[in-house]
């Protein structure tokens, strides 16, 4: 038996129009200040003014929210008591209103109880239905169980990944009028988290064939549209094509979840603060390396991204597998030079004395990262090391 989780979906140009059809009067808004100063907040308020709908507004979530913060927007949120959240923003946004969302229908509950094994928390929705309206084209957050809140612990700013099936909205609703305003650094970024993303759950230990599905369409999707929205991001097709891509991954690993190329780009994003999308699309062509060399015979990853390959026209159908699977990794190499990516931790300004200073530390934290688990091919100590390492010179992996 397998399952297949999915809020309802609303896309395209005016999908903002179905807040008509959601029942409820009352609204509590999470989002950012930059939104706000976008003027994008301005649009959900003036739509729902329009509609008969009042609302609040909690304005202040940062990136990487921490979990202080999380805990003061559930006191506001449970004396507001509403009867829809809605969050509009990024994967910040989404995830801190998701957990404000279960703390808002459990009160009693902290940080610590959302978990896989809380069968309380598929019984959301009772007090509020949650609408996730994403204004970046990445995360996947907006269809996704999980939220990532950071909390300090020994140092470090550990990301925190709760995760219940219940987490997930019951509306997301894409409409392309948010993430054509996204800078070209940020829809780099978050374009590279979509392709990481699907490339990841096709070989996850989850992989189903929903997710193979729509991990496919999302890589030839945001392979085609990801240059032009970086180039030009006022595109609409682009954009609108682009956001969709975003959901249809997001989708994907949620259901099929991901591997070592998130837990290697967490890390590496929590001790040197680097943005997530950039350390995912980094640690993604070594991690994706890594897979492919694995010694286990009854590993099919050769095979999924020689099929890839060969689904997308990259390869022809009677090519090697071996050499058909290593074109995904030729392509990602093209899109990075298209537009400028760094392919290797280098690039991002570190110095090889300070990673080699934080190794431990990185290593440390992968082994907590739930998303390894999740990963066909499981590193050793040693081979984390060399990942980092390797991903550093921007040398191949070998091993």
């Amino acid at each position: 038996m397998w399952y297949f989780f999915s809020p309802d979906i609303i896309y395209g140009e005016d999908a903002l129009d179905f807040l008509e059809n959601i029942t409820g009067k009352k609204c509590y808004i999470i989002t950012d200040r930059t939104i706000k100063e976008l003027g994008y907040l301005k649009v959900l308020t003036d739509k729902l003014e329009k509609l008969g709908k009042t609302f609040d507004i909690f304005n202040e979530v940062q990136p990487d929210p921490r979990e202080e913060l999380v805990l003061r927007v559930k006191h506001l949120c449970n004396s507001y008591a509403p009867d829809l959240i809605i969050a509009l923003g990024g994967g910040s946004v989404i995830d801190t209103a998701k957990v404000i969302w279960a703390m808002y229908e459990y009160p009693q509950y902290g940080i610590d109880d959302l978990h896989i094994f809380n069968r309380d928390l598929y019984d959301l929705g009772k007090k509020a239905k949650f609408i996730a309206i994403p204004t970046t084209s990445g995360t996947g957050a907006d269809v996704t169980y999980d939220a990532v809140i950071s909390r300090y612990n020994n140092g470090v700013w550990q990301k925190l990944i709760q995760a219940h099936r219940g987490l997930v909205p019951s509306y997301a609703i894409l409409d392309p009028i948010f993430p054509i305003g996204m800078p070209p650094n940020l829809t780099l970024d978050t374009g590279m988290d979509i392709i990481a993303h699907a490339i990841e759950s096709l070989i996850a230990n989850g992989k189903n064939e929903f997710s193979n599905a729509l991990a496919t369409k999302a890589i030839e999707l945001s392979l085609k549209y990801l240059p032009i929205a970086y180039k030009n991001g006022k595109n609409k097709e682009a954009r609108d094509h682009l956001h969709q891509a975003a959901t249809m991954a997001g989708l994907a690993f949620g259901n099929a979840n991901l591997h070592i190329g998130h837990t290697t780009g967490h890390c590496l994003g929590a001790v040197f603060t680097v943005p997530h999308g950039k350390c995912v699309g980094i640690m993604l062509k070594y991690a994706t390396q890594y897979c492919l060399n694995n010694p286990d015979k009854d590993d099919l990853s050769v095979e999924i991204y020689a099929k890839l390959a060969k689904q997308l026209g990259w390869a022809k159908w009677e090519d090697d597998n071996k050499k058909a699977a290593n074109l995904v990794i030729e392509k990602l190499r093209e899109l990075y030079r298209e537009v400028g990516f760094p392919e290797k931790i280098q690039d991002l300004g570190i110095s090889n004395g300070d990673l080699e200073k934080n190794l431990d530390t990185l290593v440390n934290l992968c082994f907590q990262d739930a998303s390894g688990s999740m990963s066909p091919r499981l590193p050793s100590k040693a081979d984390f090391e060399n990942i980092y390492r390797y991903a550093y010179e921007g040398k191949d992996i070998d091993f």
